[in-house]
């Protein structure tokens, strides 16, 4: 994963976050913890208006969500993954991750805590505060959401 093409390829990270992650990555004068924290703010800074151009959009992907589940707990009382809604996730997951092996490998960073533990993190504070957001329509509320988890992930880094 060491140009962006080939992350772009590897997990389908979206190009407006990549160009966003390497904009700033190219105006950046120090590396580090400092210069991840740039690099994901820059890289959820371009994503934000990814959910905010299409909010049916995300609002048929979360009823669309409920709807599996609602069916498949209809029909079973243990505790097992839905086929379906997993993948769903384990895409998100994947996205999400490559987007944070960009941001490390750009600032000169390594996560103290394994990347995919990491992005289901991310993914699910991102679609928990979306689905506010939906409600809501709260950008100020959003912005301090997502600040604050720039500011969590700095703290699972390290410089290298």
């Amino acid at each position: 994963m060491s140009t962006r093409g080939e992350v772009v390829a590897e997990a389908g990270l979206r190009p407006t976050i990549c160009a966003a992650v390497d904009e700033a990555a190219a105006t950046l004068d120090h590396t580090g913890v400092r210069a991840l924290r740039v690099l994901l703010h820059s890289g959820i800074s371009a994503y934000w208006p990814l959910i905010t151009a299409a909010p049916t959009k995300h609002l048929r992907a979360y009823e669309a969500t409920v709807q599996t589940l609602c069916t498949r707990w209809g029909v079973r009382t243990s505790c097992a993954a839905d086929p379906i809604a997993s993948a769903a996730y384990q895409e998100m997951d994947t996205e999400v991750a490559a987007f944070l092996e960009l941001c490390a490998e750009r600032s000169g960073t390594q996560w103290l805590e394994p990347v995919g533990a990491i992005a289901a993190y991310v993914v699910s504070l991102v679609r928990g505060a979306v689905l506010r957001w939906l409600a809501d329509g709260n950008d100020e509320t959003m912005l301090v959401v997502l600040d604050d988890l720039v500011s969590v992930l700095t703290t699972k880094a390290i410089e290298i």
